[in-house]
């Protein structure tokens, strides 16, 4: 994962969890984590495993795919297409 999507969703994962009025310390202990690590993923200096991502949507009640969207196209170039049917 790159420095740039890292930070990204670091800062998702920090704005709806503020948005539900957690701290970092309530939000981690209710999805059985450490504060530090948390800390980390917001701060984008820690990659999460998907694993920890299910957790961290499950805890914000919202979907995986929700939790990341927008994630990839907030910092990341333009991709080209690859001719594929989507591209049409």
């Amino acid at each position: 994962m790159s420095e740039a999507i890292r930070q990204a969703f670091g800062r998702r994962v920090r704005m709806l969890r503020k948005e539900r009025s957690l701290s970092l310390r309530q939000f981690a202990l209710s999805i059985g984590t450490d504060k530090t690590f948390l800390s980390n993923i917001e701060n984008g200096r820690q990659s999460p495993t998907l694993d920890t991502i299910e957790r961290i949507a499950s805890g914000l009640d919202v979907t995986m795919s929700f939790l990341l969207s927008g994630v990839e196209g907030e910092n990341s170039p333009e991709q080209p297409c690859d001719k594929t049917p989507e591209c049409d």
